[in-house]
């Protein structure tokens, strides 16, 4: 409980610097107490050599009854959505409930309301940025955390040869399509959730992956990254991560930044200074902002 506390990225951090402190000197310890009977070996460390792994993130705009739909839920804390043809109140009081409401609409308002049909304003850059990956013949994975999103994405991208992955796929349903992607050259695209694909796979047929939308776990994060970021990768790697501007994504995109640097700085891969020279601690207030919380 005492290590929970001492060691626990909370919202409260980014306006209690007795607290903020306390947290860093903690994080800063855990590599000395543990660096007698540990060893550690990343990428960086010179074993192997790995190809330059660059990430970009990608703005992108609202579809306008997408956007309508966000605020409604940000600001009312409920939607009228449509569920088997009948026009229905979705609550959202609970904040985590409404955590989720708002990512699902940021990716795609169908996975709450039926009656969207039209393309949400990530899926025009999406498919921008894999015509750029297919013009220069080469392939890519594009990750989601929901299957409704998956089973979605790999019917509107079939023009690109896409395949997909996910938990309600029979396993040699899931064998098969790696099969395709990793020998298929007409085969560009794998649309995957992290659940069903994060770990195990080396996919470095592919030198990009998408992040069409995110969880707020960062091992589902890395993990993904590193099925194209591993030995036998040859190419540079992109990470493209597609965030809904003036959304729930911004939170997500920072919250695990903040993830990252902490877990480097436990297990000893950053120095303090680096740190507190790169972290911020801002997920705690825009969270508070969008949930409305006092």
């Amino acid at each position: 409980d005492e290590f929970k506390r001492q060691l626990n990225l909370s919202n409260e951090l980014y306006r209690n610097e007795v607290a903020k402190d306390t947290f860093e000197n903690e994080l800063d310890l855990i590599h000395n107490k543990i660096s007698s009977f540990a060893v550690r070996e990343t990428k960086n460390s010179g074993i192997i050599n790995l190809p330059k792994k660059i990430i970009k993130r990608i703005k992108t705009q609202w579809e306008t009854t997408q956007r309508e739909l966000y605020k409604q839920i940000e600001e009312e804390e409920k939607a009228i959505i449509v569920r088997e043809g009948i026009p229905i109140e979705d609550n959202a009081e609970n904040i985590l409930k409404r955590m989720l409401r708002l990512i699902q609409v940021a990716s795609n308002p169908l996975l709450i309301d039926q009656s969207y049909t039209v393309n949400p304003g990530k899926f025009l850059d999406l498919e921008e940025i894999i015509r750029d990956i297919i013009i220069k013949n080469e392939k890519c994975i594009v990750w989601t955390s929901f299957i409704k999103i998956a089973d979605w994405l790999k019917k509107e991208l079939d023009a690109y040869g896409s395949l997909k992955i996910h938990g309600k796929m029979a396993m040699d349903e899931r064998n098969a399509s790696i099969v395709k992607f990793t020998e298929d050259n007409k085969y560009k695209v794998l649309v995957a959730t992290p659940g069903s694909a994060k770990e195990g796979l080396t996919l470095t047929v592919a030198n990009h992956v998408i992040f069409y939308d995110r969880s707020f776990s960062l091992d589902d994060y890395l993990q993904a990254q590193d099925r194209i970021h591993r030995i036998s990768q040859e190419e540079t790697c992109y990470v493209y991560n597609l965030i809904m501007e003036d959304s729930i994504d911004e939170w997500v995109d920072i919250l695990l930044q903040s993830k990252e640097l902490a877990a480097k700085l436990g297990q000893g891969d950053i120095s303090k200074d680096y740190f507190t020279s790169q972290i911020s601690y801002e997920y705690g207030e825009i969270i508070e902002k969008i949930l409305n919380i006092k």
